[in-house]
């Protein structure tokens, strides 16, 4: 079995292409960066809240969180296939279960 190298892309088109690369052997890795993003949001999120007001609201960090990705994940779609279109999704549907569970709280 044969793997791809970069080496076979023409580098000079732009970063895209590393990207697309990238994304071809290791289909994975921009669904984890999205899912890295969302707890690196929602933590960094709720502790500010609660450093400042004294508590946090874990619901409320995690709808805006969810928010923040998915706005990533169709940014990172516009490159044609670096994230599909069930990712955005995903991330879509986690915002609003997120949102519908902050808004149910209250």
């Amino acid at each position: 079995m044969t793997f791809e190298e970069i080496s076979n892309r023409n580098m000079s088109e732009g970063m895209h292409v590393l990207f697309q690369y990238v994304s071809s052997v290791e289909p994975i890795l921009f669904p984890l960066i999205l899912f890295a993003v969302f707890v690196i949001l929602s933590l960094g999120s709720f502790f500010a809240q609660k450093q400042l007001s004294g508590r946090g609201n874990i619901l409320a960090s995690f709808a805006v969180a969810g928010y923040i990705t998915t706005i990533t994940a169709y940014v990172l779609s516009l490159i044609p296939g670096v994230v599909n279109t069930l990712t955005i999704v995903v991330c879509l549907v986690t915002s609003i279960i997120f949102t519908l569970l902050l808004i149910l709280q209250k």
